[in-house]
């Protein structure tokens, strides 16, 4: 099996201080193998019979701290008898996350989570400020010239968003980044490409305005 990308060694050191981690869609199950072996007890998922199988095949002979369970995103975590004290969320983009975390969205049980968005990582980011997500982690990782974000992030009480406050428009989190430049570069230009070819009705520019405007004084 080929091993781990940088994104993923990332993750796998952030799950140290954790027992219980689910590795939510986890494939061929690289980075629950790597848990495994630096100690963790891992319930790695997959949505589809046929992925199940493949990890299965990959982990269950040769890894009994690997547990392959069969179901879409969190929900066959959900009446495990065992808590989870993190559950990852990574190799995937902003819907489907969104989609994972709603899925436990009265009982929450389970309150935290590393989140590393493939892209959509600006949006995927106010998805969370507007829906009672705390960052208490942050870091950028860059591999094969791509930029990734990610976060550890746990369930609070849900309090008012002020879409005025430059902390919703800027991943202050990111800051002591040497990355972080770069991250608000490629941003901007991604921005402006889209005010470009926007229509004047459409919904979304007055956002995407807003944004370019708040980003470009982080590197003015």
């Amino acid at each position: 099996m080929a091993p781990l990308e940088k994104r993923l060694m990332v993750i796998r050191d952030w799950c140290k201080p954790f027992t219980v981690v689910a590795d939510v869609g986890a494939g061929q199950g690289r980075l629950a193998r790597a848990l495994a072996e630096q100690g963790q007890q891992v319930y790695a998922t997959e949505k589809t019979l046929k992925g199940w199988q493949e990890l299965t095949s990959y982990t269950r002979p040769f890894f009994p701290r690997i547990t392959p369970v069969l179901g879409d995103g969190i929900i066959p975590l959900l009446s495990l008898s065992t808590s989870i004290d993190v559950a990852v969320i990574a190799g995937m983009g902003p819907r489907t996350i969104q989609h994972i975390l709603r899925q436990d969205s009265e009982n929450l049980t389970i309150q935290s989570f590393i989140i590393q968005p493939m892209q959509g990582l600006f949006p995927l980011r106010r998805y969370l400020l507007e829906n009672r997500w705390s960052i208490s982690r942050a870091e950028l990782v860059k591999e094969h010239d791509k930029i990734y974000g990610m976060w550890l992030v746990q369930r609070v009480a849900k309090g008012e968003i002020d879409e005025h406050s430059p902390f919703f428009w800027i991943p202050q989190e990111f800051q002591h980044s040497p990355l972080f430049p770069c991250l608000i570069r490629q941003r901007l230009a991604q921005l402006n490409q889209s005010i470009d070819h926007a229509d004047k009705d459409d919904p979304k520019l007055q956002a995407w305005q807003r944004e370019t405007q708040y980003l470009t004084g982080v590197i003015s």
